[in-house]
């Protein structure tokens, strides 16, 4: 027997959409303009939604992701190829961007991702979550955009809302230079000559992660000058500069490079930073704030050379000391301590057939140990 539904009192319809999913609710919502409205009095979702290079929309919901997923096929044009997938027109993914927003009432972006190919829907985009100053959590800027492109797209940041995470894996031109004015908790920059001491010395981020650096070790002994005052960087949990310019013509935190336990037991890490982040390191050498803060450092030397330094939270951080070899030392960096590159994997559990499979690997991982001893 048929259901009046949209006679329903609204209270009661909003408990009833509590029990529907993302897909279910948008194919209520075009039944008709009067199905919309219902819906949207049904009372806001809390429901949060991304927006990724390949214009693939999805809606974050306890934990479930459900994917509008674009095609150029018109056969498969709204088919349902599972309970939370369903293809979309490719040339509509903008306006349904916005619909879902609007329609389901949600105000925050999960994540946002930029690439060479949805850069024009991009600014478009942005211009109208900067003017509803709606929080967007993650924003990825992909490795594909031209030069010009980038140098358009950084200025923006200071108009956006980006409370969790930057991500920049594109490179820059030659001599470029720009001031982050505003930051959010994390910032992961793979290409990053511009980002100086100055800018490093300013920056209020958790983590810091700075690919292709400029910093040298004089620039390193500034910072870490000033980590050491007592309440200087209260929120830094994490630093990892990559840079040519470190090498052993010079101390760091009065320690010349390489800065690395050797002798057993050796010594190894994992660390929580928050939601899926976790940090494993080994064999560094324990530093300390005035204040007493416990802190460490490792700096290993190579073409390439590699700080990373983790201020110790005995509450979220686990340690072991293991007897190893110093024999082992390639096998464990290549089986526990590979850095990782971001991938949506977290966003997008299934390939489209539109699309080749992504063949970079996950950014998280789990981890072991023990407490510290007290």
């Amino acid at each position: 027997m048929p259901i009046a539904l949209l006679k329903f009192p609204y209270d009661l319809l909003g408990e009833v959409f509590k029990q529907c999913n993302p897909l279910e609710l948008y194919f209520l919502s075009k039944c008709s303009k009067k199905a919309q409205k219902t819906v949207k009095l049904g009372g806001s979702m809390n429901w949060k939604i991304c927006y990724w290079g390949r214009e693939q929309i999805l809606i974050w919901r306890d934990d479930l992701n459900y994917i509008f997923d674009p095609t150029d096929k018109p056969e498969d044009y709204f088919k349902i190829e599972s309970c939370e997938s369903m293809k979309i027109p490719k040339e509509g993914a903008f306006d349904m961007f916005f619909y879902l927003i609007e329609t389901f009432g949600m105000c925050i972006v999960k994540s946002l991702e930029i690439q060479s190919g949805n850069f024009h829907n991009f600014l478009e985009i942005t211009k109208v979550l900067i003017e509803r100053n709606m929080e967007i959590e993650h924003f990825y800027i992909g490795e594909t955009l031209d030069l010009n492109e980038v140098v358009n797209v950084l200025p923006l940041i200071s108009q956006m809302n980006i409370t969790k995470e930057l991500q920049c894996r594109n490179s820059f031109p030659p001599n470029f230079d720009y001031q982050l004015d505003k930051y959010p908790n994390s910032i992961r920059i793979y290409d990053s000559p511009w980002f100086g001491i100055n800018q490093l010395l300013k920056c209020p981020c958790t983590r810091i992660e700075l690919g292709d650096s400029g910093l040298s070790n004089q620039d390193l002994n500034v910072f870490f000058r000033e980590w050491k005052k007592t309440e200087a960087f209260p929120n830094l949990r994490y630093l990892e500069v990559s840079s040519k310019n470190i090498d052993n013509l010079s101390s760091i935190f009065d320690m010349v490079p390489p800065i690395t336990r050797r002798e057993n037991p050796r010594i190894r890490f994992s660390a929580w930073l928050g939601e899926d982040d976790y940090i494993f390191m080994c064999d560094a050498v324990k530093v300390y704030k005035d204040d007493g803060t416990e802190a460490w450092l490792d700096v290993e030397l190579g073409d390439v050379s590699k700080l990373e330094f983790l201020v110790w939270d005995p509450d979220r951080d686990m340690w072991e000391d293991e007897e190893l070899d110093p024999s082992d030392d390639e096998r464990y960096e290549d089986e526990e301590f590979d850095d990782e590159e971001f991938d949506d994997e977290e966003f997008d559990d299934e390939e489209t057939e539109d699309e080749e499979p992504d063949e970079e690997e996950s950014d998280e991982e789990g981890f072991d140990g023990e407490e510290p001893e007290s």
